[in-house]
């Protein structure tokens, strides 16, 4: 097992409440975001400019991916006990690597990398202890699909808040997203994919934290228990979030 690589978080002090939703941290977030995408594009940029106006394969397609599509930017405002704070993470190890500062690493190696379903499924006591090592949110509950799901934007920060405060302590309180996804395929959107809208459903419904999102024109939205008990849950919070049907803006 790999150790836990945790950032710094900036504490807030004094009893913990669920999150208002008047109390509305969307813009700053956003900015959060922001400041981080701009930080990796410019660290990239530096480092072009510094070799001569090129970068590895690897480097490129990063930066690629910042200043355009396929690359997430999520921040979120903490309220579950133990872990108040903002923190911001990214869907790219190598643009985490180029702003340690301001992106968190998101967890174990384990945590990123989930396990298949035919494992998370099966109740065989021959894979506890894999499900032990990815596990996360309320006392290891859940694991991230194998395949790099748990890499993603939302379930790093939700990876590290459980490294943060032990897997036993990631009950109740609230979670405030701010999603940057720049997909290719939609366009700009402030929803989560589907695999991350699964695991924050899971936070909602089995871990009695309260989930918002941050929509279109900055308002927190809740993800409910019985958002998530509908058929239709991710169509409806993509027209709650994003303003219509299907993510992107």
């Amino acid at each position: 097992m790999t150790t836990p690589s945790v950032a710094p978080i900036t504490v807030k002090t004094g009893t913990v409440a669920p999150l208002d939703p008047a109390l509305n941290q969307c813009k700053e977030l956003a900015s959060q975001n922001k400041k981080a995408r701009d930080d990796v594009k410019n660290q990239l940029n530096a480092q072009k400019n510094a070799n001569g106006g090129s970068l590895n394969q690897a480097d490129a397609a990063t930066l690629a991916k910042a200043e355009g599509s396929g690359m997430t930017f999520s921040s979120a405002f903490s309220q579950v006990p133990g872990t108040e704070g903002m923190i911001t993470a990214c869907s790219s190890g190598i643009a985490q690597g180029k702003s340690p500062d301001l992106i968190v690493e998101g967890g174990t190696v384990e945590q990123k990398g989930g396990l298949s379903k035919k494992i998370r499924t099966d109740c065989d006591s021959a894979h506890d202890e894999a499900k032990e090592v990815a596990g996360v949110l309320c006392d290891k509950s859940h694991v991230h699909p194998g395949g790099g799901a748990g890499a993603h934007a939302e379930p790093k920060i939700v990876n590290h808040l459980t490294n943060l405060v032990g897997a036993e302590k990631m009950k109740g309180g609230s979670l405030l997203f701010n999603i940057d996804w720049q997909s290719a395929k939609y366009g700009p959107s402030g929803m989560p994919c589907q695999h991350c809208f699964a695991m924050l459903c899971h936070a909602a419904q089995e871990c009695e934290i309260r989930i918002f999102i941050c929509s279109h024109d900055h308002q927190p939205v809740e993800l409910s228990k019985d958002d998530c008990k509908d058929d239709d849950a991710y169509t409806n919070l993509c027209k709650r979030v994003d303003g219509g049907p299907r993510p992107g803006r």
